[in-house]
């Protein structure tokens, strides 16, 4: 199992939807409102890094209300 953090910037106003819609994926273990340069951090689960990339492609970057996302790979998985 593939551990990633999303840093999400949320358009003005639109945390809420974001963190709703983010808590609709099954891929997505934890969602954490923060306060700093983003507004969400987000705990995504996958299998390998195609299934993530599928994933980030096909399901959030469509997303309504997300400005930008930063992906943190966990060190550990990539040896």
């Amino acid at each position: 199992m593939r551990i990633v953090y999303l840093l999400i910037r949320a358009e003005h106003g639109k945390i809420g939807i974001v963190k709703a819609q983010l808590a609709k994926h099954e891929e997505i273990s934890e969602i954490h409102e923060v306060f700093g340069r983003y507004d969400i951090v987000a705990k995504v689960l996958a299998e390998n890094y195609g299934e993530f990339k599928r994933f980030i492609q096909n399901k959030i970057r469509v997303q309504e209300g997300i400005k930008s996302i930063e992906p943190i790979f966990v060190a550990e998985d990539l040896e």
